[in-house]
């Protein structure tokens, strides 16, 4: 299976329990009170860090990931089950977007680490929980609400030490295998490496990972060729290798390299770096006498060698635990999701009053506008909220419908018959 390194999937978190409408039913208490108990929580899904680079290929089959559901409330006060939640295994390094709104939801930098993506819903109330002194023996209940739902962009940015950086066939693959336990395809046409190939690198008792990545070209950095694979691939390194054939101009071949990797993130060009001058079993001695002289230039540390004839590979191992720096901590990217107010907001649209607002109409949502107990329990609270107050202020007048969310109420100014009975009183009274 071809390695993969974005992927698009769809999670979705379970729906929460309904709340549960019972009445106690015993022997010696044949008209007992509410005891509808709670629904349960839907599951969330999270995204977990695995050491296996390959992971995002297992998913490939399975686009759509759905969390489990929240069970319902039922008698004798007893609560739903909670849905089970769902872990999705993908490789350290993972960075996952939202694909709608571009947000950064999850940056997965160490392994284990474990960050949720979207949230279950909730469990509803059940009507033991709406039984007050006025209201003895509510018959109606709370829904539980959907699960969050997210279409997301998974991309894997490589945690390697050290990054191979070179045009195709310039033998990075042959370096590879020849400083690490790695055995990649190795063959003498462009473009051999397809995919990222890991290995470690080892001596003594210290050891690093050396990624090799599919090998850049001209406008990499415009997404042409396997440019951007490239580029986020060493994004995350600690050192670079810049590998560079010694019969291909390695003067301009290194300023074209940096040249890619200015434009796609200038602080690629701030790491640590060494010049890998390779194919020298090709060359005759003055020839890499007068390119290591030339390369000078640059300030970094020249190894000449032939990768294919391991010559040299042996003082490039050891420059290279020489130059890594120490492994800093590799804090992740801050989400780019930004928190903003949604105020209630009343509109006059089609001679209908819509009272617009994510939390109101969530509130609604969780209620079954049919039912007229349910119904005058949200007008209380309507009332609490000052949404009738809102109302009136705008123009709304006793029967005018007000739809908030997905339900059509109709309009009751409250103070108008609160003074109408004050007045009735009154005159009962004289």
């Amino acid at each position: 299976m071809a390695f993969r390194d974005t992927l698009d999937i769809t999670v979705q978190g379970g729906k929460g329990g309904d709340g549960g409408l019972s009445f106690m039913r015993l022997k010696y208490v044949p008209k007992g009170g509410p005891d509808g108990g709670h629904g349960g929580n839907g599951g969330s899904i999270f995204l977990e860090a695995i050491t296996d680079v390959t992971s995002l290929d297992r998913l490939v089959d399975n686009r759509g990931y759905k969390a489990g559901t929240g069970g319902q409330g039922e008698g004798r006060n007893k609560a739903g089950a909670n849905g089970e939640d769902l872990t999705i295994n993908v490789p350290i390094g993972t960075m996952a977007y939202d694909r709608d709104t571009g947000e950064l939801v999850a940056d997965l930098t160490e392994v284990g680490q474990r960050v949720i993506v979207v949230q279950g819903g909730l469990g509803g109330r059940g009507n033991s929980s709406f039984a007050n002194s006025k209201r003895q023996a509510p018959r109606f209940n709370e829904l539980g609400t959907p699960g969050e739902k997210r279409k997301l962009r998974l991309e894997l940015r490589m945690i390697a030490d050290v990054g191979l950086v070179g045009y195709p066939n310039a033998g990075k693959s042959s370096l590879l295998a020849a400083l690490s336990n790695a055995k990649p395809e190795i063959a003498s046409y462009p473009f051999t490496t397809l995919s990222p190939n890991l290995g470690v690198v080892e001596k003594d008792l210290e050891r690093f990972t050396l990624a090799d990545i599919p090998g850049i070209i001209e406008d990499a950095h415009k997404g042409k060729g396997l440019g951007l694979d490239f580029l986020r691939h060493i994004s995350r390194t600690r050192l670079l290798i810049y590998v560079l054939d010694i019969s291909e101009e390695p003067v301009e071949t290194l300023e074209s390299l940096q040249h890619e990797l200015r434009e796609y993130d200038p602080k690629l060009l701030e790491l640590p770096a060494l010049i890998a001058l390779n194919k020298i079993d090709l060359a005759e001695e003055h020839d890499i006498d007068e390119a290591s002289k030339d390369l000078t230039k640059f300030g970094l540390p020249i190894v000449a060698i032939s990768a294919q004839e391991n010559l040299n590979t042996e003082e490039l191992k050891s420059t290279l635990f020489a130059m890594l720096p120490a492994r800093p901590r590799l804090e992740p990217q801050q989400s780019t999701k930004e928190i903003t107010a949604d105020p209630i907001r009343v509109e006059h649209v089609d001679e209908r009053w819509i009272v617009r607002g994510k939390e109101l109409e969530d509130i609604v949502a969780r209620f079954d506008a049919k039912n007229p107990e349910a119904v005058s329990y949200l007008q209380h609270h309507f009332a609490s909220l000052g949404i009738n107050k809102r109302l009136k202020r705008a123009g709304a007048k006793d029967g005018d419908e007000v739809q908030i969310g997905l339900a059509v109420f109709d309009y009751f100014d409250e103070e108008k018959e609160q003074q109408r009975k004050r007045e009735e009183a009154e005159e009962a009274e004289n």
